[in-house]
């Protein structure tokens, strides 16, 4: 398969950007109805939940995408909404009602399932422009035009499952106009508890995500790592690709197709594309094992498998979200974020690292813009010394503001060891990308660890945090900075005369 086209699909599917006609709507009933006496709820579990909603733009014109009725051009929407599967056994049916501020009349507007998104969630996408705006109108009239819209699932016994998750009110809407560039984005809300696992065509694996119990185990998985056993019957395909997870130590089994094929007029070619299996993550699991087996039949049997030569692909599953042993903890990377993480252990101590058991070499606040798009991160490397016990892991621990909600939060960022030393950081701003959620933190306080495990077992966790006063930005640029130029960016290193290498300049 072609890697590259593969690797677009997937980063424009991430957000749920799918390709659909524009869909015709008919005026709904207004929401909140629950307020009297009709079906209509509200959802704040992350049931129903819009990812974002946006003009499509016009590359080759310039500007946005209209829909024109005779001489009348509207600019067209897209948005791209979620499901749980947590909360729906099968895939509802999902709808938006929406309207511009000045029209009395809600229209409603039915969602399709779209491309695949975050895993434990159905997806879908929607078109809207009938009703609404476009760019013959006037500077005055841009300005004081807002979109309201709110989604909503059917339930069962009819009513409306309505989405107040970001907007919690019951009559809350989603309302934008020309200040927000006339767009929602993602704010990572209901963020999937989930992580995927990509079985390459170069027989390699690829994992983005955390696995936990409680969560979702996604597998995408490349159909030409098995290519044999392929039969067809009267021109049709007879042939399938399955997905086995085996979860410990509950010993529980599940299985699906990794395979579709392309269908014309419904009928399935012999074109097979990929296809996405997620399971639920039992409650309980530590690990799991993964295997795969390619079947024909239709009087040509025949079976191939793909199983680590038959010992299987491994994968360790961390402890649910909400185990203390997870909070705040990650593992940093590189400088688009980090993973969630859980230590597996418990620190039983905390003691300063008087004696040179660690201390900063290099800190810096780097800034990179590819595409324009900005991304902010500061970057630690840690220089451990001699201890008396394991080295489990080394840190950076960060307390910040969240600029979305204005609340103070604190991050514990693992690191790697890189050529004898370990780095480690904090992605502190990402821009929001059409769909997929950014954020902006302030950086209050820092600071530095290790954790060791003694020769009785406890975990001891040592401290450069200046006896628990912490580092702030000052302590680490306020001597000034070297800037040191990087693709799409730079770096500004902290100077040696800097707060933050107090132990560095005692050490050495």
């Amino acid at each position: 398969m072609n890697r590259l086209v593969v690797a677009l699909s997937l980063v424009l599917s991430a957000c749920g950007v799918g390709n659909l006609e524009s869909q015709g709507v008919q005026s709904g009933q207004a929401p909140g109805q629950a307020l009297t006496g009709g079906g209509d709820q509200s959802d704040r579990s992350c049931g129903v939940v819009l990812r974002g909603v946006q003009r499509l733009p016009d590359f080759e014109n310039g500007g946005f995408k209209q829909s024109c009725q005779g001489t009348a051009c509207t600019w067209i929407w897209e948005g791209q909404l979620d499901a749980s599967k947590d909360a729906f056994a099968v895939a509802p049916s999902v709808f938006v009602l929406y309207r511009l501020a000045t029209d009395a009349t809600w229209w409603e507007a039915e969602a399709v399932p779209g491309a695949s998104g975050q895993p434990g969630f159905w997806h879908y996408s929607f078109r809207i422009s009938e009703h609404l705006i476009g760019a013959a109108a006037s500077p005055e009239e841009l300005a004081k035009a807002r979109v309201q819209l709110i989604p909503y699932a059917r339930l069962e016994g009819g009513g409306r499952l309505f989405d107040h998750n970001r907007r919690p009110g019951d009559l809350d809407n989603y309302s934008f106009g020309e200040t927000e560039y006339f767009a929602v984005g993602g704010d990572g809300s209901c963020s999937a508890v989930a992580g995927t696992v990509a079985f390459l065509e170069s027989w390699q694996q690829f994992k983005s995500g955390a696995l936990h119990a409680g969560g979702w185990l996604a597998v995408d998985y490349d159909l030409d790592r098995l290519p044999q056993c392929r039969a067809t019957h009267n021109g049709y395909p007879a042939w399938g690709t399955i997905a086995f997870v085996r979860f410990a130590p509950g010993g529980q089994t599940v299985s699906g197709p990794v395979n579709d094929f392309v269908r014309v007029n419904g009928v399935p070619t012999s074109t097979a594309v990929d296809k996405r299996f997620e399971a639920k993550i039992p409650a309980g699991t530590t690990s799991a094992e993964v295997w795969f087996k390619n079947e024909s039949g239709a009087g040509n049997f025949c079976e191939t498998w793909d199983s680590n030569f038959g010992s299987n692909y491994q994968l360790e599953i961390l402890p649910s979200v909400d185990d203390p042993s997870c909070k705040g903890v990650e593992r940093w990377s590189n400088r688009y974020g980090a993973a969630e993480a859980c230590l597996g252990y418990a620190v039983d101590a905390h003691w300063a690292a008087a004696h040179c058991e660690l201390y900063v070499d290099g800190f810096a606040h780097a800034y990179e813009g590819h595409y324009g798009i900005p991304v902010e991160w500061l970057e630690a490397w840690i220089v451990v010394g001699p201890q008396q016990g394991e080295v489990l892991n080394v840190g950076q621990y960060t307390r910040y503001t969240d600029q979305a909600d204005g609340k103070s939060k604190e991050r514990f960022s693992l690191g790697a060891p890189v050529d004898g030393k370990w780095k480690t950081g904090f992605t502190f701003a990402n821009a929001a990308v059409m769909a997929c959620g950014g954020w902006r933190y302030t950086v209050e306080k820092m600071a530095f660890f290790v954790d060791v495990r003694r020769a009785d077992g406890k975990v001891v966790r040592l401290w450069q945090s200046r006896d628990g006063a912490d580092y702030g930005w000052d302590d680490a640029f306020g001597a000034g900075t070297s800037t040191q130029s990087i693709p799409y960016g730079n770096a500004q290193w902290a100077n040696d005369g800097a707060g933050i290498f107090d132990s560095r300049r005692a050490c050495r």
